[in-house]
């Protein structure tokens, strides 16, 4: 009788394994099959960072963009709503340069944090082709970039630039905390190409609405009238120098002089005054002299006879004297 194939039936045939150290050769043993690992469907991220020195360089350059090149726009900003009259915050007093510097990184600060917490990068790392990402290659996520920025200033004590030069995956102190790496961005130069698009919109907003030129201008000189005298004390306070020494203690520095205003010579009170050269001068005897002048007044006149003689011009100045 016809009997169908059975569907589970192994379709190799199954081999005979002889135990080590003999066993009957009757015995057959089956060959115990093992299931493969479950496909994980994802591959392990692999962070880029080609060659090191310009990927040091890029790093250092992103940094110098967020920190230095934002905040310094961002007061171009600021100084011309001031100028404006739009704020009324600020001024071209330390204490305006002072609210003026802490505006712009403040506002800096948020903007570069907002930025690398919703998208994984900044302007300056963008312009690099760089971002921030986890270890497995995950998104790195608000929490661990705000860790990040918290410990940006223990970084900065050379201990962050040491730690991305010695580790293997060029990680920072910061990194490491906050389980972080900055590596190469996935679409590469397209990246830099973003990046560069946006400084130029900045630019030219600033341009248009930051005063350009004239407020950047500004903005130097209000940084280099102040900001000397505003470290020197930021360090005098910290117990690291000597205190900042005013302009007119220094030796050798001439005081400045008090603002007066000049008497025209053409006044009453300079034409009466002593040393005027019509002014009578009373010698000892107390009798009042007149100096000859050479006024229309005091010319010689002939008379009748040929005898020259002086007419007596200056009584009237006498008897007012005399009065």
């Amino acid at each position: 009788m016809y009997q169908p194939p059975d569907p589970n039936a192994p379709t190799e045939p199954i081999p005979i394994v002889v135990p080590p150290g003999g066993a009957s050769p009757g015995r057959v043993y089956k060959q115990r099959r093992v299931a493969p690992p479950p496909a994980s469907g994802q591959m392990p991220y692999t962070h880029r960072f080609g060659n090191v020195t310009a990927y040091m360089l890029g790093r250092g350059g992103a940094f110098f963009v967020d920190a230095a090149v934002v905040p310094f726009v961002i007061a171009t900003f600021a100084f011309h709503a001031f100028e404006t009259g739009f704020i009324t915050v600020g001024g071209r007093d330390e204490g305006g340069f002072l609210t003026l510097a802490g505006l712009s990184f403040a506002i800096a600060f948020g903007f570069a944090y907002l930025c690398e917490a919703i998208v994984g990068t900044t302007l300056g790392k963008a312009i690099f082709a760089l971002h921030t990402r986890q270890v497995d290659g995950r998104h790195a996520g608000p929490v661990r970039v705000l860790v990040r920025y918290l410990l940006r200033p223990i970084d900065l004590l050379l201990i962050g630039p040491l730690l991305a030069l010695s580790t293997p995956r060029h990680r920072t102190f910061g990194d490491f905390a906050a389980g972080t790496i900055v590596s190469r961005s996935r679409i590469g130069l397209f990246a830099t190409v973003i990046g560069v698009l946006l400084a130029g919109g900045v630019a030219y907003a600033q341009v248009v609405y930051g005063g350009g030129i004239t407020s950047a201008l500004e903005v130097v000189a209000l940084t280099s009238n102040f900001a000397p005298d505003v470290v020197a004390k930021g360090v005098h306070a910290a117990g690291l120098g000597a205190a900042p020494v005013p302009l007119a203690a220094i030796p050798g520095t001439p005081a400045p002089l008090a603002a007066s205003d000049p008497t025209p010579a053409d006044t009453p009170a300079a034409a009466d005054s002593p040393g005027a050269t019509d002014a009578p001068v009373i010698l000892s005897t107390g009798a009042p002299v007149v100096e000859s002048t050479d006024a229309p007044g005091a010319d010689q006149t002939d008379t009748p006879n040929g005898d020259q003689t002086d007419e007596p011009e200056a009584e009237p100045t006498n008897r007012i004297l005399n009065q």
